[in-house]
């Protein structure tokens, strides 16, 4: 997939409700480490930077490395460390407490994705949080080899241990950049 194209077809967008939900979740605990999967435009790194946090901004994107840090001041650009990578390279996380997967761990190869997933739950600190999505099963592209996707109930042996505190689906027609889809999305917020 073109993710250049895709990042365009987004340009502006405001930061997900989920990334403001997770840190009110957390109440006064301060800013730590965050983990940003797919971080595409880094409209997510760029508000958690913003607001104190150190993260670390993961996406296979060839402008990744200046996108992420776009329009911040010095001090919050620094804040973030962009790193250009495939999910399939990823073998080890830094130890965070919020890892944030907006829409990205589907775009990992099904055979790839138990290894990545084990370097996410390794990564996340003791009552440290998972923030992502997953493809459902009715999503109309279940079956290829380059994505995955889970039932709710695989979603739940995922999290097994943390505490879920939401696990929302949704699912319909949608439009994408890469066109119109059948979607069918999960979206977790859980505390490990």
């Amino acid at each position: 997939m073109d993710w250049t194209n895709f990042i365009d077809g987004s340009p502006g967008r405001d930061v997900r409700a989920l990334v403001p939900r997770v840190l009110e979740l957390r109440g006064q605990t301060p800013p730590g480490v965050a983990v940003d999967l797919g971080s595409g435009d880094g409209t997510e790194s760029r508000f958690l930077a913003v607001n104190g946090w150190r993260v670390h901004s993961f996406d296979s994107a060839p402008d990744t490395q200046t996108r992420t840090v776009a329009g911040l001041t010095q001090l919050d650009a620094a804040r973030i460390t962009p790193i250009r990578i495939e999910f399939e390279e990823l073998h080890a996380l830094p130890r965070n407490d919020l890892t944030y997967a907006g829409r990205s761990l589907p775009f990992c190869a099904e055979a790839v994705f138990p290894s990545l997933w084990s370097a996410i739950r390794a990564s996340i600190r003791p009552s440290g949080w998972f923030v992502g999505d997953f493809f459902g099963l009715n999503d109309s592209w279940f079956g290829r080899s380059d994505m995955n996707f889970h039932s709710r109930e695989g979603i739940e042996l995922l999290l097994h241990g943390f505490e879920i505190f939401e696990i929302t689906e949704t699912e319909g027609p949608a439009d994408t950049p890469f066109g119109a889809k059948h979607l069918h999305i999960l979206t977790v917020i859980a505390r490990s």
